[in-house]
């Protein structure tokens, strides 16, 4: 069953009479199950909005602002089981798109081509089973932020051939966890990466690939999580803190003067830096017992620095080229290889 509010038909028919408007509204109204909307807005609009919100079961949505709309907004605000949504911002400046869902095995998916100055912000708030996708092509200081909680979650968020763009996504996991979360940015300077989950068993997987000066950072806290970066290009910075066991920490960094640093705080951590080029460097702090580091540095001018306060702890370093190693170990039984 569709119910439209007397704005949303009053507005309908205003757009059907006149095509055309400087500033037009469309608002829709859903409340039973099985319901579907797909309105589109053309580059014939300009301030447009569309507004949906839908109360039932299996809804779904799917509105598009197309050829260079301007300051336009889409809302999508979806309350029941089993709900879907999807959007298209296309070569619009100052837009936004914002997707709520509530209750569990939703998915939300949201695409921006050739924006500048766009945001877009999903938040998952059911138990278990959101999927999030966000994709940023060819788009310029545009931010995406995606907030899940509970269990068995995954957000993807896609940012490629653009600069200065933002990613933040946030995860809370309860009992368990099992969420996973994958960033990646491509072609594009200056891009940022914002990480969190909180909870067990999370998975987290950063990529930004042929650009200069991004930078990454990532934060879990709780056990058996585990978090991988991967840069390409110069003057990248990662920076990875684990709280609590059993995590693991990779950096894999290619490209001159990058930065990777890490902080685990708990016992059985893993902590892995690979950096290919020059001048990098690499600072690992490990708190807690038998925590293991392993390090390679290839090129020229490498520095990497460690601390590890506890007892059985591992670290193993090695520099292909000259470069410098400040090693500090506090604690019984602790282990260290230097080729």
């Amino acid at each position: 069953m569709k119910k439209y509010t007397p704005i949303a038909a009053g507005v309908f028919l205003a757009i059907a009479a006149s095509g055309a408007m400087a500033a037009n509204n469309l608002i829709i109204n859903q409340n039973g199950a099985g319901n579907m909307v797909a309105p589109v807005q053309d580059g014939t609009v300009t301030d447009s909005t569309i507004f949906i919100n839908q109360n039932g079961d299996m809804n779904f949505s799917a509105p598009q602002q197309i050829n260079n709309t301007s300051n336009s907004l889409i809302l999508h605000n979806q309350i029941g089981n089993t709900n879907g949504a999807a959007s298209v911002q296309d070569g619009a400046s100052g837009s936004s798109t914002v997707i709520t869902q509530v209750d569990d095995d939703n998915s939300a998916t949201t695409t921006q081509v050739s924006t500048t100055s766009s945001a877009i912000g999903i938040t998952q708030s059911g138990w278990v089973g959101q999927v999030a996708t966000v994709n940023q092509f060819g788009t310029t200081a545009n931010s995406a932020q995606v907030n899940q909680t509970k269990n068995l979650n995954t957000a993807t968020v896609n940012q490629f051939s653009g600069t200065a763009n933002t990613a933040v996504v946030t995860q809370e996991g309860h009992f368990i966890g099992n969420n996973e979360i994958e960033t990646n940015q491509g072609n594009g300077d200056s891009n940022s990466v914002d990480a969190t989950q909180i909870g067990n068993a999370q998975t987290g997987l950063v990529s930004q690939i042929g650009g200069s000066g991004n930078s990454s950072f990532s934060y879990q806290f709780g056990k058996y999580n585990d978090i991988s970066v991967a840069q390409s290009g110069d003057n990248n910075i990662s920076d990875i803190e684990q709280y609590w066991e059993s995590n693991v920490a990779v950096h894999n960094q290619s490209g001159d003067n990058n930065w990777a640093m890490t902080v685990q705080d708990g016992m059985s951590n893993v902590a892995g830096v690979n950096q290919i080029g020059n001048m990098n460097t690499s600072d690992i702090t490990q708190l807690g017992d038998m925590n293991t580091t392993f390090v390679t540095q290839t090129s020229n001018g490498g520095m990497f620095q460690a601390l590890q306060d506890g007892n059985s702890n591992f670290l193993s370093v090695f520099q292909a080229a000259p470069g410098l190693i400040a090693v500090s170990q506090i604690g019984d039984g602790n282990f260290l290889i230097i080729p």
